[in-house]
């Protein structure tokens, strides 16, 4: 996660100035979250249903997907941050700052988003080779659908002008 991040800061970096500090930001906020864990369970054998080349190809492109996401969730808490430092002296020079975070932060969550549909299919390709079935609406198969339809009603409310 922390890598795609940084990733998808350095891809945007050219258009805008404030994307690597919030790569990083959020970057070493996954990885310290990462290294928190102290726990040591006793490693064993994986069982065959988890021995698939479709599973870590699901993981992975879902992973990816919350690099993107959490990276757009970053630059929209700057975009709020400057809103909220918004005054008539920095107007000018904070809207449009804010014009092209909102543009980065809304093409990094279309890259996410769409990552994170990818990777939902993938787990039901994985699901059809592993339990003969590719839906089976359990709590982890549902939520991932709600996320996907949350993030997708956010992305397609700018298209309503009075939310915009």
């Amino acid at each position: 996660i922390s890598l795609i991040s940084v990733l998808a800061g350095v891809l945007f970096f050219k258009h805008q100035s404030f994307a690597l500090g919030a790569a990083s930001l959020f970057a070493s906020v996954s990885l310290l979250v990462a290294h928190l864990n102290f726990i040591n369970p006793q490693i064993t054998n994986l069982v065959p249903v988890l021995k698939s080349f479709w599973l870590s190809v699901h993981v992975s492109v879902i992973t990816a997907s919350y690099g993107f996401l959490g990276f757009g969730f970053v630059l929209g808490l700057v975009g709020l941050i400057l809103m909220a430092l918004k005054n008539d002296k920095n107007e000018q020079k904070l809207s449009e700052q804010i014009r092209y975070l909102a543009a980065t932060d809304e093409l990094s969550l279309i890259i996410g988003l769409s990552l994170l549909t990818i990777g939902n299919f993938l787990g039901g390709v994985w699901a059809n080779e592993s339990w003969g079935r590719y839906w089976g609406w359990d709590s982890k198969e549902s939520w991932s659908y709600i996320t996907i339809i949350v993030y997708a009603i956010v992305l397609h409310l700018r298209f309503i002008p009075k939310l915009k």
